[in-house]
């Protein structure tokens, strides 16, 4: 078959953007952690206005408010700091997993490439 070698490939190709895409929305969301502690946003009283935030840095706080890690109230975000223990948990695992489920579908994809 003359399009196996195009279709592994492209699916070599889809596994790298995958993970770009989740590696580049994960520095996202620490940059923006890293960005709230540093200006001491960890209580409402604190809190950073989201004007002052870029695009990139609001969406990121928007998923990261729908974790529970972040609070948005009043036009202004800080960080919850008793979920932050339990979120970067799951997010090292999640981390994990997702790499070592890329490293078996990218092997078994370059297993099939070598095969024929």
């Amino acid at each position: 078959m003359p399009g196996r070698g195009l279709v592994s490939a492209a699916a070599l190709i889809a596994i790298a953007l995958a993970c770009l895409a989740v590696t580049r929305k994960l520095e996202r969301e620490r940059r923006l952690l890293r960005r709230l502690r540093k200006r001491g946003a960890v209580e409402s009283g604190w809190a950073l206005p989201l004007d002052e935030l870029t695009d990139d840095e609001r969406d990121a706080a928007g998923s990261l408010a729908g974790t529970g890690v972040l609070e948005i109230r009043q036009q202004r975000v800080f960080i919850k700091t008793a979920e932050l223990g339990g979120f970067r948990r799951k997010r090292m695992r999640l981390l994990v997993m997702g790499g070592f489920g890329a490293f078996v579908l990218a092997v078994v994809v370059a297993l099939l490439i070598l095969r024929r």
